[in-house]
């Protein structure tokens, strides 16, 4: 029997023994009241790396008429807490014996966005298992990108997608901050819009009619702007412009020119009394050379213009020399006339 309790005592004591001995080296986490064996000062790194999880989508300009533009993104997460401490009782020695989770937050964000650009990403952020494996630590998020017509076409943009961290625990390091470059290039909108004055013009056989139209460009690049004669009617002249520059005010110019226009109607002989219609279709196109943009990527849609002549009067080619001695003849018998009865 004194066996007995000698072996309890002596049990005991060491007990005692044990628990100051773990009591001296234990550390409270004031956060989390978690007991940590290991001194806090023994701590691993973390790691958040952004890279395109599909890049396709940026290959071709973002129209600023075409709505959102989506880019996947893959977010990873690594910590170099070594396989042994990552299960008991290796989990335990350093961690303690009350921590189950370790929860790794990881916060997306935007930066460098022009006013011209609205952009976003869902989610925002991302918690990832610091104890995970494989797929476990890769997330997807979607960036969203649209651009509206005060951008400058076809001239790259760089966003930042930026990626911080929160510490798991006091013994794993907050992941240092990480980026990643988005190139954006905004389309080209080719919006025109023209202005000729007066749509109905009045003239006589050879005598010419002329428009001065004003050309608007609408777009977010300066526009090459070519113009055809689609009809043209028999025994008529007509002349135009074949190609005009107009600025944008994307590029902070003003936005107009002026195209000239002029109709010069036949003269034979007879008497008109018609009306003329004249077609002229005009095409913008972005007019920046070595964008390295393909033609459907910079020609707009052709836009029409109706103008109107009306011709009226006689016309007698050749006969006009006749005509003016016949009227100094007719003066002269009528002076004549004239001064005998006088007489």
């Amino acid at each position: 029997m004194r066996y007995i309790l000698r072996s309890i005592k002596i049990c005991f004591m060491i007990s005692i023994l044990l628990f100051s001995l773990f009591a001296s080296f234990a550390i409270i986490n004031p956060k989390s009241n978690i007991v940590s064996a290991i001194d806090p000062l023994v701590q691993y790194d973390s790691i958040v790396a952004l890279e395109f999880a599909d890049s396709s989508a940026l290959n071709t300009p973002i129209h600023p008429l075409g709505g959102v533009r989506n880019v996947d993104i893959k977010v990873t997460y690594i910590s170099t807490v070594p396989d042994i401490f990552k299960t008991p009782p290796g989990k335990y020695i350093l961690f303690g014996f009350f921590k189950f989770v370790f929860l790794a937050p990881v916060h997306l964000k935007i930066e460098n966005i022009p006013d011209w650009c609205t952009a976003s990403i869902a989610p925002p952020d991302i918690i990832f298992d610091a104890f995970g494996e494989g797929s476990e630590l890769e997330r997807k998020v979607t960036l969203q990108v649209a651009v509206n017509k005060q951008s400058t076409a076809l001239f790259p943009f760089t966003l930042q997608v930026k990626a911080t961290g929160d510490s798991p625990d006091k013994h794993i390091k907050a992941p240092p901050e990480v980026s990643l470059p988005i190139a954006i290039t905004p389309g080209y909108v080719p919006l025109i819009s023209t202005d000729p004055g007066a749509t109905i013009k009045k003239t006589s056989p050879g005598e010419p009619v002329s428009w001065d139209i004003k050309i608007s460009n609408n777009g977010n690049g300066e526009a090459l702007v070519r113009a055809r004669i689609i009809n043209i009617p028999e025994g008529w002249v007509v002349s135009v412009n074949p190609q005009t520059i107009v600025p944008s005010l994307a590029d902070g110019e003003l936005n107009e020119k002026v195209m000239s226009l002029t109709a010069l109607p036949p003269l034979n002989i007879g008497y008109y009394n018609e009306n003329v219609m004249l077609e002229i279709e005009l095409t913008p196109e972005f007019s920046s050379p070595g964008t390295g943009a393909s033609a459907n990527l910079t020609k707009g849609e052709s836009i029409y213009l109706t103008l109107a002549i009306q011709l009226r009067g006689f016309s007698m080619p050749g006969f006009e020399f006749l005509f003016l001695i016949s009227g100094v003849l007719i003066f002269i018998i009528i002076k004549k006339h004239k001064m005998s009865k006088k007489k």
